[in-house]
């Protein structure tokens, strides 16, 4: 498996754990809610059964009132029928047998009663600002009446329940704060217990970085000391001499690939280096002069290459290392031309999508084997052995120099399709 970059995986697991205390936090929360709006809920209710029970119990005497008279006003006269507790908007009213309004009391809108149709059960009422009850009332029968109650009339309650609706909203409000706080503090302490916990992996990813970068410096004199002495040897035409020289070219070549990859390493674990040499260029113009300059070495080889572009674009605007993402590109369209055979093609595919440019590299050679798709761009990877007449001078580093140039970017190089006969790199960037 590919070792994962110190700041990637503590970036990760910062955002991991941050989502979930979010999780956390909201799981809380809601049940802190719902468990205090339930609650507020409940009591609402049995206070508004006590204040049918309480009415109910006046009907009787109301209903007697009006036998008589036909007349509730001197309820008023004299004293509430139901006294209600002060500072609370409440409403009672009191019906016939029939369905007919007797008297009310309160301040409180009620919504209307309904048809005369008079439910014998309880039925609960709820609309925006209140809560009601409509609820039945039965009387004992009178001897020689029967042993069936008989329906007394009705009675309508209603609460406002805009007291219990401010009490949630400042609760919804602290909640909210809570949270946001508890999120501030979360991010602080697991910052630097992360940052305290990665410090130590991440010096000795930089010292391992720092020992390739030098080792690679170091060793480029020498080899560029025994090139000198080759070409200045009066018989550096031999045979000997030639081999010499290509295993020192070669292995001159591999050690500047290994000092860039230690450059883009440190650039990219010592956090972003100053964008100099960045500049605006034209994505197309790099790709046409490098179709251009490859097409002999892909002629000598039997493979046609090939760009391919959407109908109407005439260029594509990028910002960055043109001599950067130069190499990323041809270190693709080499790997392709390498591995195609005789007779096939390559093909540079453009697309545009979201602010975003993809290149596709599709060759037609023999793919990658499944079990080796996820370890493509892990530095010195080599093909299988079936594929090795392929490669051959091939150092490995390749595709993770092209990764490197492309995250350096802001981009992401990926295995898109890998089988026989069809194997495709992508490249994402973004646009300037």
């Amino acid at each position: 498996m590919p070792s994962p970059d110190p700041l990637r995986l503590r970036r990760l697991l910062g955002v991991q754990g941050l989502g979930f205390a979010l999780l956390l936090l909201t799981a809380f929360a809601a049940a802190v809610y719902w468990g205090i709006a339930g609650a507020r809920q409940e009591s609402l209710r049995a206070e508004t059964r006590q204040l049918a029970a309480t009415a109910a119990a006046q009907l009787p005497l109301i209903s007697h009132e009006f036998s008589e008279d036909g007349n509730a006003r001197k309820f008023r006269n004299d004293r509430e029928v139901v006294e209600l507790p002060q500072g609370r908007v409440q409403r009672v009213q009191w019906f016939d047998a029939r369905g007919q309004l007797l008297v009310q009391e309160g301040a409180l809108k009620l919504p209307p009663a309904g048809p005369v149709i008079q439910p014998r059960w309880q039925r609960w009422q709820r609309w925006p600002g209140g809560i009601g009850l409509w609820q039945p009332v039965f009387t004992r029968p009178r001897q020689g009446e029967g042993t069936r109650p008989q329906l007394a009339g009705f009675v309508q309650v209603g609460l406002s329940t805009q007291p219990a609706e401010q009490e949630l909203a400042r609760l919804r409000k602290g909640l909210l704060l809570g949270g946001i706080a508890a999120v501030i503090v979360a991010l602080v302490v697991g910052r630097r217990m992360l940052r305290a916990a990665f410090l130590p992996l991440q010096q000795q990813v930089q010292a391992l970085e720092r020992f390739t970068a030098d080792a690679s410096h170091e060793l480029r004199h020498p080899l560029t000391l025994l090139r000198t002495w080759v070409a200045a040897d009066p018989e550096g035409a031999s045979p000997l001499a030639q081999r010499i020289d290509a295993q020192a070219a070669q292995m001159a070549g591999l050690l500047n690939d290994l000092l860039f990859l230690a450059r883009q390493d440190q650039g990219v674990s010592e956090g972003p280096l100053p964008r100099g040499g960045w500049r605006r260029f034209d994505l197309l113009d790099l790709l046409d002069d490098l179709i251009a300059a490859y097409t002999p070495a892909a002629d000598a080889a039997g493979v046609q290459l090939a760009l391919e572009l959407p109908v109407g674009l005439a260029a594509v605007p990028l910002r960055g290392q043109p001599e950067h993402l130069q190499r990323l590109f041809t270190n693709l369209l080499l790997n392709a031309i390498r591995f195609s055979p005789p007779g096939g093609s390559v093909r540079l595919q453009v697309a545009l999508h979201a602010g975003r440019v993809g290149v596709e590299v599709a060759d037609q050679g023999p793919g990658i084997a499944p079990q080796d798709r996820q370890v493509v761009f892990e530095r010195f990877w080599r093909t299988s052995p079936e594929a090795a007449g392929h490669s051959a001078g091939h150092s490995g580093l390749g595709l993770p120099i092209a990764r490197a140039i492309a995250r350096r970017h802001g981009g992401e190089v990926r295995l898109a399709a890998a089988d026989p006969g069809h194997c495709v790199l992508a490249v994402d960037l973004p646009l300037a």
